[in-house]
């Protein structure tokens, strides 16, 4: 069974999707989408985070095609955030859209808990910081997302009503290769060494071999995602950019650096032991993984609470290609003084090198949100009181939240997912 996991941001496709999905070789692909750390407000409005990811319906767009050539080609992402009812409708509109109507698309809900958090706390669930042990009556900051990390269950629920397309809210990063496993193979939730090998394949997919890039002649970096196999022995055969001893030893020392990190071997279905993994040289482009040991879990998921830390705002001034150094060094002097917060924020101010005048960046960081909206009207007001020297080309300032995380471990009968599939037509 063939497998690759790919990064991606809330707007487009991302790198090497088109590539993966058209090989014809690939039985699943994971789209990793992490909730944005920012976004902006407006006015006295308050803050909220995106529902979905709506760039998955562009990636889900460039790979429509090969989903239609390939039938044994399955799509798992983690887009759906606080919405995976939304996030479907819009996926089942690109595929109605490319012909493809009959195609089975699920919805894992059930992962998004900002709505229950005090119904759980009240049922006795520890919401305290699992990482720093801060008591959870200490977060006094509003929470703009609760995400739970689902395990590999619901997930192999969805594949066995055989839906082509899964969106869930959240899941866990081994979660989509060891449900594939588990489904296909026939795997046991109690086969902790086979579920660590899965985890360490998933884990494999996003390595990147630094050392093995190439640049091209127009100076670009040549990239492509690595390929990961893994068969019901858990025996796993990985094809990185570059497939010799000196990467596999790489590799090896990659996968095996997790373990010291906070709970990084420590995934929904299965507590990984990684530094009994060995990576060797298999054969012409391909790299082996063995020694996958696991041990049972907690039976608890990840829920990732995020909760509003501050506020930034950045602007970007660029100055004319008539002004002199001395000039611009004064503007940037001005700007120094004139922008100064009362408050506790904190101002940079950073001098652009350029072929003409050059730009000066701004950024300002806050608790206070009005603070940073001052900042941004300060910033209008300087540009515009020294044209034609200098103009904002960034454009008005946006004030943005940003957010911080709290770990929470949540029993995973604690909670209710539920998996609803249904061919792409009947979802629009």
């Amino acid at each position: 069974m063939r497998f690759g996991r790919l990064q991606c941001d809330s707007e487009g496709a991302p790198l090497g999707i088109e590539d993966l999905a058209e090989s014809g070789q690939l039985d699943f692909l994971q789209l990793d989408y992490p909730r944005p750390r920012w976004t902006s407000v407006e006015g006295t409005a308050p803050a909220e985070i995106p529902e979905y990811a709506v760039g998955f319906g562009v990636a889900l767009r460039a790979i429509v095609k090969a989903l239609y050539l390939d039938p044994q080609l399955h799509v798992i992402a983690s887009a759906g955030w606080a919405s995976a009812f939304s996030c479907v409708e819009r996926a089942a509109a690109v595929l109605v859209e490319a012909g493809c109507g009959e195609m089975p698309l699920a919805a894992v809900r059930g992962s998004n808990l900002q709505p229950i958090l005090e119904m759980l706390e009240g049922d006795g669930i520890n919401l305290d910081n699992h990482e720093t042990g801060a008591p959870w009556r200490e977060l006094k900051a509003p929470v703009l997302a609760a995400d739970l990390q689902l395990g590999a269950g619901p997930l192999a629920l969805a594949l066995a009503e055989h839906a082509r397309v899964i969106v869930a809210g959240a899941f866990d990063g081994s979660a989509p290769l060891t449900a594939a496993s588990a489904q296909r193979f026939g795997w046991k939730w109690d086969q902790h060494d086979l579920l660590a090998a899965a985890a360490a394949a998933a884990r494999a997919a996003t390595w990147i071999d630094w050392e093995a890039f190439s640049v091209a002649e127009a100076g670009e970096i040549a990239w492509r995602p690595n390929r990961v196999e893994i068969n019901e022995a858990g025996e796993i055969l990985v094809e990185p950019a570059r497939a010799d001893g000196a990467a596999a030893t790489r590799l090896q020392q990659w996968l095996r650096e997790a373990e010291p990190l906070t709970n990084a071997n420590r995934h929904a279905d299965v507590r990984e032991r990684c530094s009994t993994l060995k990576c060797g040289v298999a054969g012409p482009g391909q790299l082996a993984i063995s020694g996958a040991q696991g041990a049972a879990s907690d039976d608890c998921w990840e829920l990732e609470v995020l909760y509003e830390a501050g506020f930034a705002v950045e602007a970007l001034i660029e100055f004319s290609a008539a002004s002199d150094r001395r000039w611009r060094q004064h503007l940037a002097t001005m700007a120094r003084t004139s922008l100064r917060s009362d408050g506790a924020g904190l101002l940079t101010v950073e001098e652009l090198q350029g072929t003409a005048g050059g730009w000066l960046h701004l950024a300002f960081q806050s608790k206070s949100r009005g603070e940073c909206q001052q900042f941004a009207e300060q910033v209008v007001k300087l540009a515009a009181a020294h044209r034609p020297h200098m103009r904002l080309s960034s454009g008005r300032p946006a004030v943005h939240v940003h957010c911080d995380r709290w770990p929470v471990r949540v029993p995973r009968d604690a909670v209710d997912i539920a998996v609803e599939t249904r061919v792409a037509r009947e979802w629009v």
